[in-house]
């Protein structure tokens, strides 16, 4: 029986180690920061784009944001709650997106935007951040951080877009690194979202898998956040992905109005969707004082 059970233990990590060769022979980690968008009716792979303003982000000064680790479309029925996700938001951020055809189909039916921060590329199908929205982003930049230990990045993507209130809003959409054991590698992922911030005077949107798996990562966040006046939107009944009882997904904003933040549960993924409901802030008309006698 001993036999028996060693037998099998070595062929379980004889596989495991098949399985791992696979994905790094699959795998392409790109030597520059490539953002693939198909602004412009087709697909193009540069580092940033800019272009003019076409049409505002928000529905008449409401703004629906939604975050969501899609976890490489693995599980089934993530065409189904992606449509339901797409159709009820402004703004669509995932994380782990690989741009399979079925991916780049749904993306065309629909009729959206799309942005992606290629991490890496596996079976030659980029995969990162993805930004989705109805209208285009005025500009956006990819940038790029590898896991210390296994030198797989995670992407993040800056991008601007315009407001009906002639606002621009400030959009990062992260997947932080995982792999590390002390804060030093996190907090320089963070930091370009927080230089980023500081130089945006308007309203922002800082959402994705933040991967604050322990006190000491979302603490790092947490002193992000109140640096550059940042709040949480935080579901009523919470019901987000955890791991060691820390949430893994969020969004932050400043200088908006939120009325709700929901979490959605679905086995179309091993993350469940979070989704904020937004209304811009009205801008209260100045008064001109007469200064003539």
């Amino acid at each position: 029986m001993a036999k028996i059970i060693r037998k099998l233990v070595f062929l379980t990590l004889i596989a495991a180690l098949a399985g791992v060769a696979y994905v790094y022979d699959a795998s392409v980690i790109p030597t520059e920061d490539v953002l693939v968008t198909n602004l412009g009716g087709t697909s193009q792979d540069v580092q940033c784009i800019s272009q003019p303003a076409k049409g505002n982000l928000d529905r008449y000064g409401k703004l629906d944001v939604t975050t969501w680790n899609l976890y490489k479309q693995k599980n089934d029925g993530w065409n189904e709650t992606l449509k339901q996700l797409a159709e009820r938001s402004d703004l669509l951020l995932l994380q782990e997106a690989q741009l399979t055809p079925e991916l780049k189909a749904f993306i065309g039916s629909q009729e959206l935007s799309m942005l992606l921060a290629k991490a890496f590329s596996f079976a030659d199908e980029p995969v990162g951040v993805m930004n989705l929205t109805r209208e285009s982003a005025t500009s956006s930049c990819v940038f790029r951080k590898a896991e210390p230990y296994i030198n797989y990045p995670k992407s993040m993507l800056i991008s601007y877009y315009p407001l009906s209130d002639n606002s621009q809003l400030l959009v990062a959409n992260i997947h932080s690194i995982n792999f590390t054991f002390g804060l030093e590698e996190y907090q320089s992922q963070l930091r370009i979202v927080q230089e980023a911030i500081k130089g945006h005077q308007g309203p922002v949107i800082f959402a994705g898998d933040m991967n604050t798996w322990s006190d000491d990562r979302f603490d790092t966040v947490k002193q992000l956040a109140k640096l550059v006046g940042l709040i949480e939107a935080i579901p009523s009944v919470d019901s987000r992905t955890q791991i060691l009882g820390h949430n893994l997904d969020h969004i932050f904003y400043r200088d908006l109005e939120l009325v709700k933040a929901e979490s959605i549960i679905t086995s179309s993924s091993d993350h469940n969707p979070v989704k904020a409901y937004f209304r811009l802030i009205k801008k209260r008309p100045v008064d001109i004082v007469n200064s003539d006698n």
